[in-house]
């Protein structure tokens, strides 16, 4: 899952994190995804930098979650599409899936995104992220309107364990269809952010 974190804010109390809501809804989508799935459950289905230790290489474990995972989640709200690293995610995700298209051929897309905050993120796609289709069948045009968090925050809880069930399910069925192969994290040298220069 590639997302933008919440920046903390004076007001902020110490306990918690700006991002709880989606540390949550990564622990949603990955308990569907053992239930969809075959996992073995030795690791977390999905990657969630936040669930880092203190010590560790982030960008190294980030690289190697790239370089093994079967589907890149980006989650759009109004600022991924302004941070670096985001941008710099979405490019070692491209080149691996580059790489996968050169030896297979009509494997398809493997990037399902999902809208935290509704369309409202759309408005300035960059080219890479408006070639992505965003609007899966099976979600409903609340999620559109208002994004997953949207969703929470007007109270309409059975709507988005809806929504997060329908994108378990889409991931699924995205990581059978691609059959993605994990890569050499070499490929990622010298990244660059995405989302800059067209």
């Amino acid at each position: 899952m590639s997302y933008a974190r919440t920046p903390l804010t004076v007001a902020r109390p110490k306990r918690g994190t700006p991002d709880v809501a989606l540390e949550q809804f990564h622990a949603q989508l990955c308990s569907h995804i053992m239930q969809l799935t075959d996992h073995d459950g030795v690791e977390v289905p999905g990657f969630l930098d936040a669930e880092m230790t203190v010590g560790v290489d982030w960008e190294k474990r980030i690289k190697q979650a790239l370089a093994t995972c079967r589907v890149f989640v980006p989650v759009y709200n109004s600022r991924y599409f302004t941070r670096e690293w985001c941008g710099k995610e979405w490019d070692a995700f491209a080149r691996r899936q580059q790489q996968h298209l050169r030896e297979r051929p009509c494997t398809g897309s493997a990037i399902v995104p999902v809208l935290w905050v509704g369309t409202q993120c759309l408005r300035d796609l960059p080219p890479v992220a408006a070639k992505v289709q965003y609007n899966h069948p099976d979600l409903s045009k609340d999620y559109l309107q208002s994004g997953l968090y949207g969703l929470l925050q007007e109270g309409r809880r059975a709507r988005y364990h809806r929504s997060v069930w329908a994108l378990a399910q889409t991931i699924v069925k995205v990581a059978q269809r691609t059959s993605l192969e994990p890569c050499d994290v070499e490929l990622f040298r010298d990244l660059r952010n995405a989302f800059e220069g067209g």
